[in-house]
């Protein structure tokens, strides 16, 4: 199976990720003062000029330069050599990077030199050392594909009549072919960084979780998906979408535990852990935003599968369903677990 490319509404429309990402705000912000302290505590890399930052997964949108300078603002606190700096800001080919870079900040507002890195992250993208500072915010819970026995139908894992893992009536089989694929996604990741990142650097990685013991379909993140499985299943009862074309398609997000995300770090002996928390930045979207949110980051996947105009209908049933569900979206989010890490390379 080919890898998915898991890309963001672009543009400036009503469900573009540039207007629908306040939920990743108060995340970036809730972890702030962490990264700042970080830096100035933990950083014992290269500081020569220039010292080389990355933000792996960055989308677009006005969260994009806030953790760049966030950590350039720690730099110049950490010392008073006067520094040049270059931020790469990468994420897969079909990104709008056109947006990206017509909304850069201008100097002296701007205090790096700016670039453009399109690649996936689950491979090398820099030369080795090359890196002082990574970040990695809301981007390692996107698989680098499906697990391909969750599609085979020989397979027990084969998920038919699902959209995802989350789902209370799916196979022990579904939620363990998405654990083993997000641990080979890790593994790729890390040993990339391992390569990329400085002796002494430091990585910062956000990624969306769940509790240690906690059952995958009990989770916040299972809310969301039943809302959005119920409006495919819904259009299949219709004969909108075929039932072989529900069977086949499944989202590419895993939302691991610490323990998963923790031992994956462990076993790949390249970074020491300086800091590892669940954080929950509790915000208060109302249902029709959460829905806006979602849409924003997934159409692209629904798309891809059905089509423009199903992808349409799928969305818009799950607009007509928020009120509906009203109180179970709004409760996922205040408790919607964030996994937070500190890796320094060794």
């Amino acid at each position: 199976m080919a890898e998915s490319v898991p890309t963001t509404t672009s543009g400036d429309g009503p469900f573009s990720y540039a207007k629908n990402s306040e939920f990743q705000k108060d995340s970036a912000n809730l972890v702030k003062a962490m990264i700042h302290e970080a830096i100035i505590e933990k950083l014992d890399g290269d500081m020569s000029s220039p010292v080389s930052l990355v933000d792996l997964g960055c989308s677009v949108g006005p969260n994009t330069f806030l953790a760049a300078t966030n950590m350039i603002e720690a730099l110049e606190t950490k010392t008073s050599i006067g520094l040049e700096y270059e931020v790469f800001f990468n994420d897969h080919a079909a990104n709008d990077f056109n947006k990206l870079f017509a909304s850069l900040p201008p100097p002296p507002q701007r205090k790096y030199h700016a670039a453009a890195v399109p690649g996936s992250f689950h491979r090398r993208l820099f030369s080795r050392g090359r890196i002082t500072l990574a970040y990695s915010f809301f981007t390692l819970h996107y698989l680098s594909k499906v697990p391909e026995e969750i599609s085979d139908i020989k397979s027990p894992a084969w998920n038919d009549g699902r959209i995802h893992y989350t789902n209370a009536g799916a196979s022990p089989h579904v939620a363990k072919g998405y654990l083993e694929q997000f641990k080979r996604d890790m593994r790729a990741f890390l040993s990339a960084r391992g390569e990329e990142i400085v002796k002494g650097g430091l990585m910062f990685l956000i990624i969306p979780g769940i509790a240690d013991g906690r059952n995958h379909s009990q989770s916040s993140y299972a809310v969301i998906f039943s809302l959005l499985e119920s409006s495919v299943l819904e259009l299949a009862n219709e004969g909108v979408i075929g039932k072989g074309e529900v069977d086949g398609f499944n989202l590419a997000f895993y939302f691991p535990r610490m323990g998963e995300a923790g031992e994956v770090i462990e076993e790949d002996g390249c970074f020491s852990v300086e800091r590892a928390e669940m954080i929950n930045p509790r915000s208060n979207l109302s249902a029709r935003a959460i829905v806006g949110h979602l849409r924003a980051g997934m159409e692209g996947s629904f798309k891809e599968h059905f089509g423009e105009s199903v992808m349409e209908k799928v969305f818009g049933r799950a607009l007509d369903k928020a009120d509906e569900f009203s109180d179970q979206l709004e409760a996922s989010l205040r408790d919607s677990p964030q996994l937070f890490y500190v890796l320094k390379r060794k």
